[in-house]
């Protein structure tokens, strides 16, 4: 059982160090900053068309519905 115990703690201390490259962390450096920067430019962009009261673009106005008249007429109960 010992014999086991040591290789492997030791094979996982050797994949715990293994990391990234440099160059593989800058690449996913730029891609987190690209995405945050279109999450950004997408928020500022919809606060801006809500602070100006408008609709966004290509949005077409759906009128309120209007409520629902009978058109039957009452009937009357016979006794």
């Amino acid at each position: 059982m010992k014999k086991l115990i040591f290789p492997c703690v030791a094979f996982v201390l050797i994949l715990a160090s293994c990391g990234p490259a440099a160059e593989e962390r800058a690449k996913m450096m730029q891609s987190a900053n690209r995405t945050a920067d279109s999450i950004a430019n997408l928020i500022k962009t919809s606060m801006d068309y809500a602070a100006e009261g408008a609709g966004y673009p290509n949005q077409v106005a759906v009128p309120a519905p209007t409520p629902a008249t009978s058109t039957v007429a009452p009937t009357t109960t016979v006794k």
